[in-house]
C-alpha cells in the first residue's frame, strides 16, 4: 500500500504545484482540496433519513420537502466558503420510478430557481434491486473556489453577527421550505456575492450562538451576544433555516434590507 499512498501524493502535488504533503485542508464540515493557480475545491456532503413518505419514515415529509432540505445543506455549505458548486452527486435510498425521480426534479428546480444550473454536473444513484420502505438521500457537493474570493476565515474584530433567517428544527416545530422566514439556497448565492460581507457559516443543530463562537475562535477571537437579541440562539437550525453573516457595524442595514428573508443583528465579534 505505500507505494499508492505515495503515488497519491504525487498526483496531488502535481495538481497543485506544492511538494508539501498539505493539499487537502478540514475546514469546519469542509473538505478542501488545493490545485493549481490559487484554486481549491470545496467538498461538501450531508445526509437525511427517514423524512418522507415511506412507510416506515418516523418524520412524515413529502419528498418536495425532503428534496429541498437534502439538497440545501451541503450547497449552502460550499457557498458559503465563496465558492461555485460545479459537481453535485444525489445518492437516493429509493426506487427511481416513482420516488426517486420526484427527488431529482425537484432539486433539480431548486437549483435552476437559484441560478446554479449552468454548468453544473448533476449526477447520482438510485436503489432498484431492492424494495424499500424508509426514506434515505445522500448528497455531495463539489465547488471551485478562487482563493481570493473565499470568506472563509473573512470576519475580523469589532464585525456584527447578523441571523439571516430564523432558526427552526423542523421536528419540535414543523416548518415549509417556501416560509418566508427560511433561509434558502439563493439566499447564500445572494450572500456569497456581496464584497461587504466578510463571512457566512450556516447554523447547525447545535445552534446561532454555538455557530457564532465558531466563527470567532477560527480567527482568534470572542462572540458576545447582544443584550436586545430576542432570536432563541441555542434552537437547532434545521435544515439550515438560517446562516450567520459577519459584516462591519456600518453595512449591517444595508445588508437587511438587501436580503430576501427575516435578518437580526445577535451580537459582535471582540
Amino acid at each position: 500500500m505505500d507505494h499508492l499512498m505515495q503515488e497519491y501524493q504525487r498526483l496531488l502535488a502535481a495538481a497543485s504545484g506544492n511538494e508539501s504533503n498539505s493539499v487537502t485542508e478540514r475546514i469546519r464540515d469542509l473538505t478542501l482540496v488545493r490545485l493549481i493557480g490559487g484554486i481549491r475545491l470545496v467538498i461538501a456532503c450531508d445526509s437525511n433519513a427517514s423524512n418522507g413518505e415511506k412507510p416506515m419514515d418516523i418524520h412524515r415529509n413529502t419528498f418536495e420537502e425532503m428534496a429541498v432540505s437534502a439538497l440545501k445543506v451541503p450547497v449552502m455549505e460550499v457557498l458559503a466558503a465563496g465558492a461555485y458548486p460545479i459537481v453535485i452527486a444525489n445518492n437516493l435510498c429509493v426506487e427511481m420510478e416513482p420516488s426517486g425521480r420526484r427527488i431529482i426534479e425537484i432539486m433539480k428546480q431548486e437549483l435552476i430557481d437559484s441560478g446554479l444550473w449552468e454548468g453544473l454536473q448533476f449526477t447520482g444513484s438510485t436503489e432498484d434491486n431492492m424494495k424499500t420502505i424508509q426514506s434515505g438521500v445522500g448528497v455531495t457537493v463539489i465547488g471551485l473556489l478562487d482563493e481570493s474570493r473565499s470568506k472563509l476565515g473573512g470576519t475580523v474584530k469589532g464585525d456584527t453577527v447578523i441571523c439571516v433567517g430564523v432558526p427552526q428544527s423542523g421536528v419540535t416545530v414543523p416548518y415549509s421550505e417556501k416560509d418566508l422566514s427560511v433561509c434558502k439556497i439563493k439566499t447564500v448565492e445572494r450572500l456569497r456575492r456581496m464584497e461587504y460581507v466578510h463571512e457566512i457559516l450556516p447554523i447547525g443543530s447545535k445552534g446561532a450562538e454555538y455557530e457564532a463562537k465558531e466563527l470567532a475562535r477560527y480567527v482568534g477571537l470572542s462572540f458576545i451576544r447582544d443584550e436586545e437579541c430576542r432570536l432563541d440562539l441555542k434552537t437547532s437550525a434545521g435544515s439550515c433555516t438560517a446562516v450567520l453573516v459577519s459584516v462591519v457595524p456600518e453595512d449591517e442595514e444595508r445588508l437587511i434590507q438587501e436580503i430576501d428573508v427575516p435578518a437580526a443583528r445577535i451580537g459582535r465579534i471582540i
